[in-house]
This record gives structure tokens, C-alpha cells and sequence, in this order.
């Protein structure tokens, strides 16, 4: 027995379902993320009853543009993407942090903000999320922002031996970046980066 499954949205995937007697393993797509990604894996016990399993997540690894340019830099714990390139004054990027690094910036930035914070009445030892509400959440993750950002670029500038003007510039608001922020997850934002003038 053959099911065909009908294109998905903005995908263009078509899933073929096949009946046999070994286990069948279906990726179904993660639509509700900025970054497409297949987190939610199907699979047919040795009942027939399906059952999802979460724990993997694959995202695109490249995409194709005709006309388009396009190059990437993979490093330790993020990768940068060049989505386009003005003459030789500007250079558009796409940087994606990796979940671990975010935790990283996130756990530096909470410390140094707790150590610097005046103490509470009562408590010897602060539990974690009382001190990220008395911190304020917006102020705490605006700076682990700031660093990740600032971080990830100065070592892509770094690595790949770029002469820039220090202006840096975000493409996404603060409010933005701050709605998708998570320290665990995949972090990902464009910037601009102006570049020196070679004479």
C-alpha cells in the first residue's frame, strides 16, 4: 500500500508513505519556526500504531538562489552566511548561533549581572528565575543580545581578515531579536557591515 502526501507549504516536499513489514521513520516539517527545520520524527511501532518522537532537529544545510552569490563560513559554534556583497563598501551577513553557544553568553552575562546586583533581604542563596525577574528578563537578555552579536562578528571579522569601519548594523529590532531569544536554542540575525575603503 502506497500513500502520496500532498505538497507541503512553502517546502515543496512530497512525503511518500510506504506500508511494509520493517519500521517506517516519517520527518514532518516544523513550519512554525523562522528557520524551516524537521523536529518532529513519526514512527511505526511493531503494533502499527504511530508514535512521535522529538529529540532531532535538521535544518536546511544550504539553499540555492538563481543569480545570487551566495557564501558561508562555518565556525566553532556559529556559522555566517554573505547574502550579498555591494561593491566594496558593504557586505550583508546572516549569522547563526548554535544553542550552546547562547547558553554559553547567557550564563556569563546572568553571573556577572547577579555578582554586580545588590543583594535581597532573606535569602543567602537567590533562586535562578526570582533573580531573572529582579533583574528584569528584557535587560538581561538585551545584553546577552548585545554580546552574541557582538562576539559572533567580531571573530567572523577576526578569522576572515576583514579591514570594517566599526559601525555595525542590525538588520531586525531589538524587539525582534528579543521575541525569538531563547539561551538554549539557535539564535540567528542579519547585520551590515561596512567595510574600509582600499585605496
Amino acid at each position: 500500500m502506497e500513500i502520496v502526501a500532498a505538497k507541503t507549504l512553502c517546502l515543496g516536499l512530497n512525503l511518500k508513505l510506504i506500508s511494509h513489514k520493517h519500521p517506517v521513520v516519517v520527518f514532518t516539517p516544523n513550519l512554525t519556526r523562522k528557520i524551516p527545520s524537521f523536529s518532529h520524527q513519526m514512527r511505526c511501532g511493531t503494533q502499527g500504531f504511530w508514535r512521535r518522537e522529538n529529540g532531532r532537529s535538521f535544518t536546511p544545510v544550504a539553499a540555492v538562489v538563481s543569480g545570487v552569490e551566495v557564501s558561508s563560513s562555518r565556525f566553532k559554534d556559529f556559522t555566517v552566511m554573505i547574502t550579498s556583497k555591494e561593491e566594496d563598501q558593504e557586505l550583508k551577513i546572516r549569522v547563526e548561533v548554535s544553542g550552546a553557544k547562547t547558553r554559553a553568553i547567557f550564563e556569563d552575562v546572568f553571573k556577572k549581572m547577579v555578582t554586580a546586583a545588590q543583594p535581597i533581604p532573606g535569602f543567602r542563596r537567590i533562586p535562578r528565575d526570582i533573580l531573572l525577574e529582579v533583574l528584569g528578563p528584557s535587560k538581561v537578555y538585551k545584553e546577552v543580545i548585545k554580546k552574541v552579536i557582538n562576539s559572533t562578528v567580531s571573530e567572523y571579522v577576526d578569522k576572515e581578515g576583514l579591514k570594517v569601519i566599526k559601525d555595525l548594523r542590525v538588520e531586525q529590532s531589538f524587539e525582534d531579536l528579543e521575541d525569538v531569544f531563547e539561551p538554549d536554542e539557535k539564535f540567528s540575525f542579519d547585520a551590515v557591515i561596512q567595510l574600509q575603503q582600499t585605496t
